[in-house]
């Protein structure tokens, strides 16, 4: 009785709806985009990031709502959603400024993928996301998704004021690992949603206790020769292909 209670309170089959949802629009505007004039109207824009990275970050934060869904299964559900909102909140703060990125970069006309500035910049894109994997603020802010019960022993707020600050702090701390990954959006395809899939997996297993590490370091050299490689081929006169900036 007390079993079925608990399971019917839960907040998974909600949010997993909307996850699985998120992912089914990403996918319709996809396949709607398919040979299709972009637009840079700020409003679609904004909209297409916002989705975009909760959808792709919600994806990733499973492990950290479980361990504190296992913390809070006896309390409100309140608390959970609480913890939601704000991780929300701060994610849809680096939509907001991703979009205000592609907005400035198509007034500078830079994703004609024919633009020699436009492959420098995806190439400097490239390499400052594959340097960023061995930096100690990577290496912190993995941490504290790596362990996230060490998380919520270190930073545990009662209530559900309590979960949204815990939220608020661990989106950052989740930016702070991500960010950089999440900008090569601007490489990969911004309506590329096999490119959004293998970015989310690949920041879900960065986030898995027992490979997260050893995968960060492999996929930081690899961004960054892929970065030189790009602005070699500038100097080599070899075609950028897929590696340019693009929508």
């Amino acid at each position: 009785m007390i079993q079925s209670k608990l399971v019917a309170n839960s907040p998974w089959p909600l949010f997993l709806l909307a996850i699985g949802g998120g992912w089914w629009l990403l996918l319709q505007h996809h396949l709607s985009r398919v040979g299709a004039v972009h637009s840079h109207a700020p409003s679609n824009v904004f909209l297409m990031w916002a989705l975009m990275t909760l959808v792709m970050m919600s994806t990733t934060a499973v492990p950290v709502l479980q361990s504190l869904h296992s913390i809070t299964q006896n309390a409100s559900s309140l608390i959970w959603w609480a913890f939601v909102l704000g991780y929300s909140v701060i994610w849809f703060g680096f939509a907001l400024g991703a979009s205000s990125m592609q907005l400035a970069v198509a007034e500078l006309d830079l994703f004609d993928a024919h633009n020699q500035l436009n492959r420098a910049l995806s190439g400097a894109l490239l390499i400052i996301a594959g340097l960023y994997q061995f930096s100690t603020l990577k290496q912190r802010c993995q941490s504290e998704c790596l362990a996230p019960m060490q998380f919520f022993l270190r930073h545990w707020r009662d209530g559900v004021g309590g979960g949204l600050k815990m939220g608020l702090r661990h989106g950052v701390t989740c930016v702070g690992c991500c960010w950089a990954l999440m900008l090569l959006a601007f490489v990969g395809g911004l309506t590329n949603i096999w490119f959004m899939v293998l970015s989310a997996a690949v920041m879900a297993i960065e986030k898995f206790p027992v490979i997260g590490r050893r995968v960060t370091t492999p996929l930081g050299v690899l961004i960054t020769v892929w970065g030189v490689a790009v602005l070699a081929s500038l100097f080599s006169g070899v075609g950028g292909g897929h590696n340019h900036l693009d929508l």
